[in-house]
Protein backbone atom coordinates (compact mmCIF):
# COMPACT_ATOMS: atom_id res chain seq x y z
CA UNK A 1 0.00 0.00 0.00
CA UNK A 2 1.30 3.47 -0.80
CA UNK A 3 2.15 6.07 1.78
CA UNK A 4 -0.19 9.02 2.35
CA UNK A 5 1.51 12.40 2.18
CA UNK A 6 -0.01 15.32 4.07
CA UNK A 7 0.61 18.79 2.71
CA UNK A 8 0.15 21.66 5.16
CA UNK A 9 -0.16 25.25 4.04
CA UNK A 10 -0.70 28.48 5.86
CA UNK A 11 -3.86 30.50 5.32
CA UNK A 12 -1.94 32.99 3.17
CA UNK A 13 -0.55 30.18 0.97
CA UNK A 14 -4.03 28.70 0.64
CA UNK A 15 -5.55 32.01 -0.45
CA UNK A 16 -2.71 32.57 -2.93
CA UNK A 17 -3.24 29.07 -4.36
CA UNK A 18 -6.97 29.75 -4.76
CA UNK A 19 -6.19 33.02 -6.58
CA UNK A 20 -3.89 31.22 -9.01
CA UNK A 21 -6.21 28.20 -9.45
CA UNK A 22 -9.79 29.41 -9.13
CA UNK A 23 -12.68 26.98 -9.25
CA UNK A 24 -14.72 27.99 -12.28
CA UNK A 25 -18.19 26.47 -12.27
CA UNK A 26 -19.49 25.45 -15.66
CA UNK A 27 -23.17 25.57 -16.43
CA UNK A 28 -24.74 22.13 -16.52
CA UNK A 29 -26.66 21.18 -19.60
CA UNK A 30 -29.91 19.29 -19.39
CA UNK A 31 -29.12 15.62 -18.86
CA UNK A 32 -25.49 16.07 -17.69
CA UNK A 33 -26.08 14.43 -14.31
CA UNK A 34 -26.92 11.05 -15.87
CA UNK A 35 -24.85 11.38 -19.03
CA UNK A 36 -22.54 8.38 -18.49
CA UNK A 37 -24.74 6.22 -16.27
CA UNK A 38 -25.11 3.41 -18.82
CA UNK A 39 -21.43 3.43 -19.75
CA UNK A 40 -20.41 3.21 -16.08
CA UNK A 41 -22.82 0.33 -15.46
CA UNK A 42 -21.47 -1.67 -18.41
CA UNK A 43 -17.91 -1.08 -17.23
CA UNK A 44 -18.69 -2.21 -13.67
CA UNK A 45 -20.49 -5.33 -14.88
CA UNK A 46 -17.57 -6.19 -17.14
CA UNK A 47 -14.96 -5.81 -14.40
CA UNK A 48 -17.06 -7.60 -11.77
CA UNK A 49 -17.06 -10.87 -13.71
CA UNK A 50 -13.38 -10.66 -14.67
CA UNK A 51 -11.97 -11.07 -11.17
Amino acid sequence: MSEVKVWYMTEEERLEYIKKNPIVPRPLKKGDSFKDIHKARRRSLRTKGDS
